[in-house]
């Protein structure tokens, strides 16, 4: 059996199973990692698919869809077909390396350029308006934000203070980040740290952040979603290991509800994201007005 055939093989049964991809996923598949994609039926920037195959001697795969509540489907190469040969698995490690690769030299590029888009952004920008509908709705006080246009700028930066990214803020409220920019490690910080600091917040959000600094008077880490909340959280604890550290933990009832209606799982992701960081670096949690409060370190 050739790598091909039972790549094919997978998506066919993927299809006669209702999980029909409408976009190309042979090569991601070879990968042997989790991927994610758009199927029929999915809305526009949707990818409720999902797949990982396993090429090893006898193949063998899982996928699944969550707008359908699926759960997980399981395949496996029939027993009539021969198994992949030594050569074959050779040769399929060396294109998983050289995929690997490929991808990697081409996440950096793409970071790089969005890293001089954000420059040149945040260079043309001018200092936030209050009167901007965002900034008035969340009450924020403006402080380091630009703006361009209607657009709310946050900057993104790393623990040297590079700029790499920017969150775009609509005066709806959307967020969008610039297409293929760093996100992981990056952070905006609302106050100030010094040596005298004892005490600092990390959250999501920049507008929790600045309303949380505003009650406290303490320097707020914002980590713009909880993907990244656990690695911001790690470098502070390591590089400002004397603070008091509290996770401030975002609601996310809604999506928790969508998943219970969807799965049949509650999770809400804010509040088990920040649990688990504060658990892991020894800090407090803070919850939302309504919440319990638990898990406190």
């Amino acid at each position: 059996m050739s790598i091909h055939d039972a790549i094919t093989d997978f998506i066919g049964f993927m299809e006669a199973n209702g999980v029909a991809p409408i976009e190309p996923i042979a090569q991601r598949l070879a990968s042997g990692s989790l991927i994610r994609f758009r199927c029929e039926g999915d809305g526009k920037g949707r990818q409720n698919g999902w797949a990982i195959l396993y090429l090893d001697q006898r193949p063998a795969g899982a996928f699944g869809n969550y707008r359908m509540n699926t759960g997980t489907l399981k395949w496996k190469a029939a027993d009539d077909r021969p198994a992949l040969s030594p050569a074959e698995r050779e040769a399929l490690q060396r294109e998983w390396k050289q995929a690997k690769e490929r991808r990697e030299a081409e996440q950096v590029n793409n970071q790089r350029q969005a890293a001089l888009a954000a420059a040149d952004l945040w260079q043309r920008a001018a200092s936030a308006n209050v009167e901007h509908p965002y900034v008035a709705r969340k009450q924020i006080e403006p402080g380091e934000l630009r703006q361009l246009g209607d657009e709310l700028l946050v900057p993104m930066c790393d623990e040297h203070g590079i700029l790499w990214n920017l969150q775009r803020i609509r005066p709806c409220g959307e967020k969008r980040f610039l297409k293929g920019g760093r996100i992981d490690g990056l952070f905006a910080i609302v106050g100030s740290f010094s040596p005298e600091t004892e005490e600092a917040v990390i959250c999501e959000g920049y507008a929790t952040g600045d309303a949380v600094h505003r009650a406290t008077g303490l320097p707020v880490v914002v980590t713009f979603n909880t993907s990244n909340m656990p690695k911001v959280a790690r470098l502070f604890a390591e590089r400002r290991a004397d603070l008091n550290y509290t996770v401030f933990a975002d609601d996310d009832e809604a999506t928790a509800r969508k998943e219970l209606e969807q799965r049949g799982i509650y999770k809400n992701p804010g509040i088990a994201t920040a649990e688990a960081v504060a658990a892991e670096i020894g800090a407090n949690v803070a919850y939302p007005l309504g919440r319990p409060q638990r898990g406190a370190a």
